[in-house]
């Protein structure tokens, strides 16, 4: 690649990524088995996403009230039920793509760089989900002299139950590819509903009553089987042309001269819960003032189907950097002299990669007096290698020809420079010392700063261009 960027120019490209240095490290250095071989001209980097949900869903699920009496005792108990984390077990829901959040990107030559979310394998992502019923109660009593009503929100009622947790422990996990733009089904199953008792306190801990007034027990029984319904929404990356709304979407990024490519992703989607609840209230009054009566009532259980309103799911930001084949050929001409009718000369030219993936590059020659090597050559990343060009004089006059390497660099596929011989014009040649670098379009006559290695300038000025989309780190001008 050519560099001939402006100084605003690498400000947005190269500062931002100085910044956010410690970040990348930690976010594209997964792997993941996905469907698409990596070729010449495309690159793929896995980013490890994880979100977790520490809250409850926040909607309640109410019996109504029962009015009930017997044995001289009227009750009315109503109990609200919600889906809640278990305490000290860790998120209500997990979603993790571990090493298979995949991007590939992909270029022709034409200034674009596509970038594709790439599907992984089934088993890349998995959605963990953990939850416990949390009950509200409402009740009063009255007769036989007394008159109490309490109201119990789940917090205060776990600070009165023993061990402080309910009893309820419901747990799946669900695998899948990411990114999940295809919605994935995270079922719970349901013990009996005589077996899942949420809790039972004794009535002798509730203020509102005499302890040795009334004896009894009060609770709530309930169970559900929902499904936590997954599924991707949008995938950004900073700078790029569009959002990819579904599976194996693309977007495109302008490339520029770099050595890789780096842009923030942002991934968010939804999670909705749907299912059905049976909730049972249950008292048992054994005493009042001394007095054995028993007062235990029948209760059906309420049942309701229910569906909670879709909860936004964004993930943090994560960097993904994508390396990129950089060639440097030459940028002045090759003179090979005079050289005799029948005669030959030969030159190395030296061809540099200072981009991070192996870059593969073909020779071609516009004079057939001049001979290249045939055929495909590559070269490793951060490498160079010499090529020999011979020249076979058909004649002693000037001759003149036109070099071309034709690469895989997304910026700059085909670069060329001129040989001759005999006296031809080609302009400045490698023997030449180096003229100063011109004034840029943004008027500035200092050289970009280049590929990997950074300065101290470069970190401070990036702190006020973090907010800058896409960022190719810039590499030095070969000599």
């Amino acid at each position: 690649m050519r560099a001939h960027t402006s100084l605003r120019t690498a400000f947005r490209f190269g500062l931002v990524a100085a910044t956010l240095a410690g970040t990348m490290l930690s976010a594209a250095n997964a792997k993941a088995d996905v469907n698409v071989e990596e070729t010449a001209n495309s690159a793929i980097a896995s980013t490890a996403l994880r979100y977790e949900f520490n809250k409850g869903l926040g909607t309640s699920i109410s019996t109504g009230t029962y009015s009930l009496s017997g044995g001289g005792v009227t009750a009315s108990l109503e109990a609200l039920v919600e889906i809640e984390p278990v305490k000290n077990a860790g998120p209500l829901f997990i979603i993790d793509m571990p090493k298979g959040a995949t991007v590939e990107a992909s270029w022709t030559g034409d200034k674009k760089i596509v970038l594709t979310a790439v599907n992984g394998a089934t088993t890349d992502g998995s959605v963990a989900v953990r939850h416990s019923l949390a009950p509200t109660v409402r009740a009063s009593l009255s007769g036989w002299g007394m008159n109490a009503s309490f109201d119990y929100d789940a917090t205060k009622l776990i600070n009165k139950i023993p061990g402080a947790r309910f009893n309820y422990d419901s747990k799946a996990t669900q695998a899948f590819a990411p990114w999940g733009f295809t919605k994935v089904d995270t079922k719970l199953n349901a013990p009996d509903l005589e077996n899942a008792k949420l809790f039972e306190v004794d009535l002798s801990v509730l203020p509102e009553l005499i302890s040795d007034y009334v004896t009894g027990t009060m609770g709530v029984r309930a169970i559900t089987n929902p499904t936590f319904t997954y599924a991707s929404k949008s995938v950004r990356f900073d700078g790029a042309d569009g959002v990819i709304s579904s599976s194996g979407g693309q977007t495109t990024v302008t490339i520029q001269d770099g050595d890789y490519l780096e842009t923030m992703l942002s991934l968010e989607g939804e999670m909705v819960v749907n299912g059905s609840i049976k909730i049972q209230p249950f008292i048992r009054i054994t005493s009042i003032n001394g007095t054995d009566i028993t007062f235990e009532p029948s209760i059906t259980a309420f049942a309701m189907d229910y569906t909670t309103p879709p909860q936004k799911v964004a993930f943090q930001s994560v960097l993904v950097h994508l390396p990129l084949p950089n060639v440097k050929a030459p940028t002045k001409g090759y003179d090979f002299g005079d050289v005799k009718a029948g005669g030959s000369a030969t030159k190395s030219v030296t061809i540099k990669n200072t981009g991070e993936k192996a870059a593969v590059f073909t020779v071609k020659t516009s004079d057939s007096q001049f001979k290249v090597p045939s055929g495909q050559i590559t070269i490793e990343p951060k490498g160079k290698t010499d090529i020999k060009i011979s020249f076979a004089a058909d004649n002693a006059g000037p001759a003149e020809g036109e070099i071309t390497i034709q690469s895989n660099d997304p910026d700059s596929p085909a670069q060329k420079f001129k040989v001759g011989a005999n006296g031809a014009d080609i302009g400045a040649t490698e023997g030449d010392a180096d003229l100063p670098t011109p004034a840029t379009a943004s008027g500035c006559g200092c050289k970009t700063t280049g590929g990997t290695t950074n300065s101290s300038g470069w970190a401070g000025i990036g702190l006020a261009a973090l907010g800058a989309a896409v960022m190719i780190r810039r590499r030095r001008n070969a000599a």
